[in-house]
């Protein structure tokens, strides 16, 4: 196990982190380490540790008198209850930043992780924050952000230019995965699928998961598969299916549409079609070269953000994103002020697309709106902050001591 400490000037409040692999680790690591009088350290540690692990991890956080710790995914902490047993005997704080399903642990690998008076979950999508409630948890909606030190308008490298680009794997590996669960289930709900795509398609609003709880309800499920397990394999099966369905259609309509991700796209398109980008190094150049990069969310995400949006809009790109409830809230999708654009339909997404790939001018404005709507409050800085300072009035409300109106915020103190 592997920690470092970055020490700050003047007193400190001890923050730890349980590094994992996932792309928002650094990120937010950066951005805890720039709160004031913070003290971070970042701890390697497996994604499910054994329980001498935790021990060390427990001995670690003791020694150096941590009053939080931060993990992305539950990443690090064990399904025994000794992390969190030892958190509550020292009134530790633990945030845990859910940024993908919440509920994959236990459904798919049957591993639970249980609720605790000074844990709070954060979690990306606004539709998890009531399930999440009802389970016992203290959740919260936090979406993701951008980190303008890797993402602004450039100077771009040379390179090939694209008028459209949209980012993002195919989630081959992971279906494989899920159909090896249940090999026949997928097949054997193929035309109800196929469905649900059709009417999300025509409408990005319509709620493919109620109908997905309504239809498992009403057929006999393989005796191996719960009925939990049942509604996430064929969500995640309409995500996968719907994606690839629109990835389609964008290749077949537009020579100048190029996909960025993993090889798993070499099914269905020709090489030329397909590229890579590494996050960290050369993916906001990519958004740099697209007249219009378009996010194309999994349609299991009803109600948050991926990173596209953000990522896009600080490298000074143009977004066209599904309509979500949640892109109202953060950003003008329409009017005077539109800093994104949005589509309802994959019929109103080529129309768009056909649109502002002629008008030039309207399109650079709205994407300058949109990078500095992003810079003002959608960074890992910004949300690092709302975290902390929610804890912070969730724990004065709790001790009975909420701040008075025209109170400055809490510090981040523990």
């Amino acid at each position: 196990m592997v920690y470092s400490w970055v020490y700050p000037k003047g007193p400190a409040t001890n923050i730890a982190f349980l590094n994992q692999s996932y792309l928002i680790q650094r990120e937010t690591v950066e951005a805890l380490r720039r709160i004031p009088d913070a003290r971070v350290a970042a701890i390697d540690i497996a994604a499910h540790p054994t329980l001498h692990q935790v021990n060390v991890l427990c001995g670690i956080l003791e020694q150096e008198r941590c009053g939080a710790v931060v993990t992305i995914n539950e990443w690090g902490t064990d399904t025994g209850g000794r992390f969190c047993d030892f958190c509550e005997s020292r009134k530790i704080i633990h945030c845990n930043w859910c940024v993908d399903d919440p509920f994959y642990e236990e459904i798919i690998l049957a591993k639970k992780y249980r609720p605790s008076p000074l844990r709070f979950d954060f979690v990306s999508d606004r539709g998890y924050v009531q399930p999440m409630r009802e389970r016992g948890y203290r959740a919260f909606f936090l979406p993701l952000c951008t980190d303008p030190a890797l993402f602004h308008p450039g100077p771009a490298a040379g390179g090939e230019r694209f008028d459209l680009v949209f980012v993002g794997n195919s989630y081959l590996r992971q279906m494989d995965d899920m159909l090896a669960l249940a090999p026949e289930f997928v097949d054997s709900i193929a035309p109800f699928l196929g469905g649900i795509i059709g009417s999300y398609l025509e409408n990005v609003e319509y709620d493919i998961e109620a109908r997905i709880l309504e239809v498992m309800k009403s057929i006999s499920l393989p005796r191996e598969l719960s009925f939990e397990k049942a509604c996430y394999i064929a969500k995640h099966a309409a995500g996968y299916f719907g994606r690839k369905r629109i990835v389609i259609a964008l290749a077949r309509r537009y020579p100048g549409f190029r996909v960025f991700g993993d090889a798993g796209w070499l099914r269905d398109l020709p090489p030329e079609r397909v590229g890579s980008a590494g996050y960290y190094n050369t993916l906001a150049d990519v958004y740099r070269h697209a007249r219009i990069a378009i996010d194309i969310n999994r349609m299991v995400i009803r109600n948050g953000f991926t990173q596209r949006p953000f990522d896009i809009l600080a490298s000074g790109g143009f977004v066209l994103t599904s309509a979500k409830p949640v892109v109202g809230d953060f950003f003008s999708p329409c009017g005077p002020e539109k800093d994104i654009s949005v589509f309802h339909s994959e019929k109103e997404l080529f129309e768009s697309a056909d649109y502002y790939l002629s008008h030039d001018r309207e399109r650079l404005a709205i994407a300058g709106r949109g990078r500095s709507k992003v810079l003002s409050a959608h960074t890992y800085d910004h949300r690092m902050a709302a975290m902390f300072l929610l804890i912070s009035q969730e724990l004065a409300a709790m001790q009975g001591s909420a701040p008075r109106r025209g109170a400055p915020p809490p510090q981040y103190i523990f």
